[in-house]
C-alpha cells in the first residue's frame, strides 16, 4: 500500500503538540491531513502554519471540525491528553464507526512536578477507547515519539513505535502509516491488553528528557523486521 492509498487521515483534536507533529510529518511523507478542532477557524490558521512549513509538492494539511476530522479517510487518531479524551469520544461515536481510531494517549499524574504514571480502570487509555466507542478499531500508538521532534522537519528520526491492537487488518493499516514517516520503525507490541507498557513508557521518557535535557525515543533491539 502507498501513500496515496493510505487516503485522508483525521486528527482529532489535531491543533495540540502531537497533532502539529504528526500533520506536519505525514503531509511531508504525501498523505492528506484533515486537523480538527471544536473551532474550525482555529484549526484552519494552524493547517496554514503547518502547510507553509512542509511546503508545495507533497501532502496537504486542511483545518476542519472534530467530527469532520473523525469521518475522514480510513483512518483517525486520537491526539488530545488523556483526561480530554472521554469528554470528546462522546460525541464522535457516530462518525467513527467501523473505522481505525489510534489511540496515543498516556494516562499520567504529576507531583510536585513529576510525571507519575495511572492506570485507568479499564487496564489502559486505549482500551478506555474501546469501550467508549465500541464501533471502532482501536489501535495503541505513538506514545513514546516526542512531539516537537515531530515537528522539527529537520531532526530526523529514528526510533520505535510500539503498536498495540486486537484487529489485526487494523493493526496493519497503522503499521503501513507509521512507516510512511522516515525514521520511525512500526513495532508488533501485540493485543490491546498490552497498551498499558506502552503508555507507561511516555512519563518514564518525560523524566529522561528532563535529566539529559534532550528528547528521547525508544529503540528496540534483537527483532526482526519487515
Amino acid at each position: 500500500m502507498s501513500e496515496s492509498e493510505l487516503g485522508e487521515v483525521g486528527l482529532i483534536g489535531g491543533t495540540g503538540p502531537l497533532g502539529r507533529g504528526l500533520a506536519a510529518r505525514l503531509a511531508a511523507a504525501g498523505l492528506s491531513v484533515r486537523l480538527g478542532s471544536r473551532d474550525p477557524q482555529r484549526a484552519d490558521e494552524i493547517a496554514t502554519t503547518i502547510q507553509s512549513q512542509v511546503g508545495r509538492g507533497r501532502g496537504t494539511v486542511a483545518g476542519v471540525s472534530n467530527p469532520d476530522a473523525a469521518g475522514s479517510g480510513q483512518l483517525a487518531l486520537l491526539t488530545v491528553p488523556y483526561d480530554a479524551g472521554a469528554a470528546l469520544l462522546s460525541q464522535l461515536g457516530a462518525q467513527l464507526q467501523g473505522r481505525v481510531l489510534i489511540s496515543t494517549a498516556a494516562p499520567m499524574e504529576f507531583h510536585r512536578g513529576v510525571p507519575q504514571p495511572i492506570t485507568p480502570e479499564a487496564g489502559s487509555a486505549a482500551l478506555e477507547v474501546s469501550q467508549r466507542c465500541p464501533g471502532a478499531r482501536v489501535v495503541g500508538a505513538f506514545h513514546t515519539v516526542s512531539a516537537s521532534t515531530l515537528a522539527a522537519l529537520d531532526s530526523p528520526l529514528d526510533e520505535d513505535v510500539i503498536i498495540t491492537a486486537d484487529d489485526v487488518e487494523a493493526k496493519e493499516l497503522v503499521t503501513r502509516l507509521v512507516r510512511t514517516i522516515a525514521g520511525l520503525r512500526p513495532i508488533d507490541g501485540g493485543g490491546l491488553v498490552n497498551a498499558h507498557f506502552s503508555e507507561a513508557l511516555t512519563p518514564f521518557l518525560i523524566r529522561l528528557n528532563r535529566l539529559h535535557h534532550t528528547e528521547t525515543g525508544i529503540r528496540i533491539t534483537g527483532l526482526v523486521t519487515d
